[in-house]
C-alpha cells in the first residue's frame, strides 16, 4: 500500500539529478549574461539559490508522467524537468509581487531582495526599484525555461507540442491570476464553482496536467493516455491548493515557509475562505469580515477564525469535498494504462497531494 512518505523519497531524488542540470545551465547562462550587465551575474547566482530551495514537485511530475508511458527517464526528461522548475520558479517570483509576501521558502521573496540591495545603494524608491527588479527577474526566468524546452533531444514534433503546451497554460494561468487579483480587491460573490475553476486554471493545470502531459509526451503516450493523465492532473491541483487552504490556516510556518494566515491578510477568496463565509452565522460573518483583509492580523485573530470555522462546519465541508475528490483521483488512476510501478507511484503521489505539511 502507497504511504505519502514514499513520495517525497522519489522527488528528492529527481531533484538531485535537476539541480546539477540548472548548476551547469545557470553557471554558462552568467558567463554569458555578463557581457551584458552585472546583473546578469546577478540574476543568475540569485535564480540557482532560489530553485535550490523548491520541492521540485513540477520536475517530478514530469518524470511520473514520462514513466507512465512505460519509458526509463533519461536527459531529455531531465532536461524538461530542469525548464519547468524555471518556468515555476518565474511564477512565483511575481505571485510574491502580486500578493505582496515578503516571505518565500523560509526566507525573504526575490523583490525583498532586490529591494534590500536598492536600499543599500542609494535607490530613491527602494520597494519601487524591488519590484521591478523581481519582475525582470521573473521574465528572465520563465525565458530561460522555454530556452531549454525549445532545445530538447527530442523530435521537432513533440518539442512543437510541448511548447504550444506551455504557452497555452501560461496564458491561462495568466488570466486566472488577474482574475484572483479581481477577486481579492472586489470582494465579488464568487460561486465555489468558480473559485474551482481559479483552481484549475492557476495552479492545477501548470503543477500536475502540463508537467504530466508534457512528460507523456516525451515518452511518446498516444492521445488516449496523454488527456486521462491531463484530467488526473487537475484533479490532483484541485486538491493541492484546498490542502494549502487549508495549511494557510492550520499549518506551520516553520513548514510552511512563510506566515501563516497571509491568505486572510491578503483577503484572498479561497474555496476555504468561501465554505467559511457561506457557513458561518451573522455574527461570526461580521467578525469575519473585519478580520480578513485586516494588515494588523495577529494570532488571536488567526484563532478566532479557526475556532469559527470549526463551529460552522466550514473545515468539515472541506474535508469532506477533498476525500470525494481523492477518491475520484483514486478511480482515475485504477482506470490508467500503465505498468503497475507506475500505478503505485500515483497512488503515492494522490497520498502526498493529500496528506502533506508544507
Amino acid at each position: 500500500m502507497a504511504e505519502a512518505s514514499v513520495f517525497p523519497d522519489f522527488l528528492a531524488g529527481v531533484k538531485a539529478e535537476v539541480s546539477n542540470i540548472l548548476d551547469r545551465y545557470l553557471t554558462v547562462a552568467a558567463r554569458q549574461y555578463r557581457a551584458v550587465n552585472v546583473w546578469g551575474p546577478d540574476a543568475a547566482g540569485r535564480m540557482r539559490a532560489f530553485v535550490r530551495t523548491g520541492k521540485m514537485l513540477r520536475a517530478g511530475m514530469v518524470v511520473v508522467g514520462f514513466v507512465a508511458a512505460g519509458r526509463r527517464p533519461g536527459v531529455a526528461t531531465m532536461r524538461a524537468g530542469a525548464a519547468v522548475e524555471l518556468i515555476q520558479a518565474g511564477l512565483l517570483i511575481h505571485d510574491d509581487i502580486i500578493d505582496r509576501d515578503l516571505v518565500r521558502r523560509g526566507g525573504p521573496s526575490l523583490h525583498v531582495q532586490y529591494a534590500r540591495l536598492g536600499r543599500k545603494s542609494g535607490a530613491l524608491d527602494a520597494g519601487h526599484f524591488g519590484e521591478g527588479m523581481g519582475i525582470c527577474l521573473g521574465d528572465i526566468a520563465l525565458f530561460m525555461g522555454f530556452e531549454i524546452l525549445a532545445g530538447l533531444p527530442a523530435a521537432s514534433g513533440p518539442r512543437a507540442e510541448i511548447l504550444g503546451l506551455w504557452s497555452d497554460d501560461l496564458c491561462r494561468v495568466g488570466l486566472a491570476q488577474m482574475q484572483d487579483l479581481n477577486f481579492g480587491q472586489t470582494s465579488p460573490d464568487a460561486s465555489e464553482a468558480e473559485i474551482r475553476r481559479l483552481y484549475i486554471n492557476k495552479t492545477g493545470r501548470y503543477t500536475f496536467s502540463a508537467p504530466l502531459r508534457t512528460g507523456a509526451i516525451l515518452g511518446g503516450a498516444e492521445p488516449g493516455l496523454k488527456d486521462r493523465l491531463a484530467g488526473l492532473g487537475e484533479i490532483l491541483g484541485l486538491l493541492f491548493q484546498m490542502r494549502d487552504d487549508e495549511l494557510g490556516l492550520y499549518g506551520r510556518s516553520a513548514d510552511l515557509g512563510k506566515p501563516v494566515g497571509s491568505d486572510i491578510r491578503e483577503a484572498k477568496l479561497t474555496l476555504f475562505m468561501r465554505k467559511l463565509f457561506d457557513g458561518a452565522g451573522p455574527a461570526d460573518r461580521r467578525r469575519l469580515a473585519r478580520i480578513f483583509g485586516n494588515p494588523g492580523l495577529d494570532a488571536a485573530m488567526i484563532r478566532e477564525v479557526r475556532a469559527i470555522a470549526e463551529r460552522s462546519g466550514a473545515r468539515e465541508a472541506l474535508r469532506l469535498e477533498m476525500s470525494r475528490l481523492r477518491a475520484r483521483a483514486g478511480r482515475m488512476i485504477d482506470a490508467l494504462d500503465v505498468p503497475p510501478a507506475s500505478r503505485r507511484r500515483f497512488y503515492s503521489l494522490l497520498d502526498y497531494v493529500v496528506e502533506r505539511t508544507k
